[in-house]
């Protein structure tokens, strides 16, 4: 039985794709999980809300996007790493602009709304973990018929 599914994920199927999505996307969510939360909680200390929270979704955002790109080529579409050209890092970068906008957004609304929850860690990782939950299925998408469509 583990066998069979293990064998699912490795078609090449757009459910199969859509599955590894989810789990390159659950390991670039933890991966910037852990970068936000050093940068919001340790090196960024001396800045002040809300400019910390926003500088730490930057820095988060340039260093994840490398490494979610190779992950993405490699594990989601089952390309090799580097045969991609810089047009196409160009246009994942473009879609995974998302990723560094609506965190801004949502927490600029946030910080409106109740500035206490960027504060609060727990608070912090739920929502972080909602925003970017709630984007993928639209990325992947963007990323089979924009991206990675002549790499297919």
């Amino acid at each position: 039985m583990f066998n069979k599914i293990i064998n699912k994920l490795l078609e090449n199927s757009s459910i199969a794709e859509l599955f590894r999505t989810y789990l390159v996307g659950a390991f670039n969510l933890l991966f910037g999980l852990v970068l936000s939360y050093f940068f919001q909680f340790f090196l960024f200390v001396f800045i002040s809300f809300p400019l910390r929270t926003y500088i730490t979704n930057i820095f988060g955002f340039m260093i994840g996007i490398i490494v979610s790109y190779f992950l993405s080529r490699k594990v989601i579409f089952q390309l090799d790493y580097f045969d991609g050209d810089f047009q196409e890092f160009l246009k994942f970068l473009s879609i995974n602009l998302l990723n560094l906008l609506v965190p801004l957004l949502v927490w600029y609304l946030i910080n409106i709304w109740n500035p206490s929850y960027q504060k609060n860690e727990l608070y912090f990782l739920i929502i972080t973990i909602i925003i970017h939950g709630s984007i993928l299925p639209i990325k992947y998408i963007i990323y089979k018929f924009f991206v990675f469509k002549d790499s297919l």
